[in-house]
């Protein structure tokens, strides 16, 4: 998988800028192409229907390009070429973002979606807003979610469960750390049984899958000639806590984790581990769809 097309979602402020300026240093780096996209309300006149949209790199339906000039004033730099080969097309699209931004992905054939995530208070532990619960629930398409304090990804660590699903994460991962030149670990979490002699009732032992997921990793190509091998952490516990724990340790600027689409917005179960993780954690996420 590489990231040819970025559609990176941005609203006028410093998270939004943040995640633009993310998405720009990251195309630079891989020669993509860059769409920088705000969202904005259906005006209260009705002249401009849900899903109608205004673009720099094409007249589009039309109507309303004072809001797009607008926006591209207020993105000044980032909306010329700088390290880019072309400039990045900027494009204004009404109706509701949770909803336009993966049409507008779709619309693009991006790669990636880049959104900010808000930064972390005392009254607000939480750092997923609205739009970006609604574009990660129905996104078909990993979406990489950028904190305003991570400025560049060294150190990335993938959370494996050891199911078949762990595949589609770790080639996601093993892309990820190609396409930012970062180094990659990965992380699963067996149950803390109060007797490992005594096998579940039906299957083999849990630490079972992290034997097979090291086996799987350690054949994998880390870079370079004759390199292969990324580490796993086995950690034993709430899968949640340990995983929080284990972005801290390294510490790592990306979590890579599968993401279920759909379910209901802003409902964190305590049982929910993806998205207790996108939420809660510290560091940068790449969501990869399940």
């Amino acid at each position: 998988m590489t990231y040819r097309q970025i559609l990176v979602a941005a609203d006028e402020s410093a998270d939004g800028r943040h995640a633009v300026s993310a998405a720009r240093t990251l195309a630079a780096s891989n020669d993509a192409q860059v769409t920088i996209l705000k969202v904005l309300t259906v005006p209260s006149a009705g002249d401009v229907p849900a899903g109608r949209w205004i673009s720099t790199s094409t007249a589009g339906p039309g109507g309303h390009h004072g809001e797009l000039e607008h926006f591209r004033l207020w993105l000044g730099a980032e909306a010329r070429n700088g390290a880019l080969a072309d400039a990045p097309e900027v494009a204004v699209a009404f109706g509701i973002a949770g909803i336009e931004i993966g049409r507008f992905a779709a619309l693009r054939k991006a790669d990636l979606v880049v959104l900010g995530r808000r930064d972390r208070t005392p009254d607000h532990r939480l750092l997923l807003g609205e739009t970006a619960d609604a574009v990660v629930r129905r996104s078909d398409l990993p979406v990489l979610f950028v904190p305003p304090d991570v400025k560049e990804f060294r150190r990335i660590l993938v959370a494996l469960d050891g199911t078949e699903r762990a595949a589609q994460v770790l080639e996601v991962a093993l892309a990820a750390s190609r396409e930012f030149g970062a180094a990659l670990s990965a992380v699963t979490v067996e149950p803390d049984l109060d007797d490992e002699r005594s096998p579940p009732a039906n299957g083999p032992m849990p630490r079972g899958r992290s034997v097979r997921l090291r086996d799987l990793l350690m054949r994998l190509p880390r870079g370079g000639p004759g390199a292969t091998g990324v580490a796993l952490e086995v950690r034993k516990g709430n899968p949640i806590d340990e995983v929080l724990l284990a972005v801290t340790a390294l510490p790592a600027d990306l979590l890579v984790i599968g993401y279920r689409r759909g379910g209901p917005p802003k409902i964190v179960g305590p049982t929910d581990i993806a998205r207790n993780l996108l939420y809660a954690a510290p560091s940068a996420v790449l969501t990869v769809p399940l």
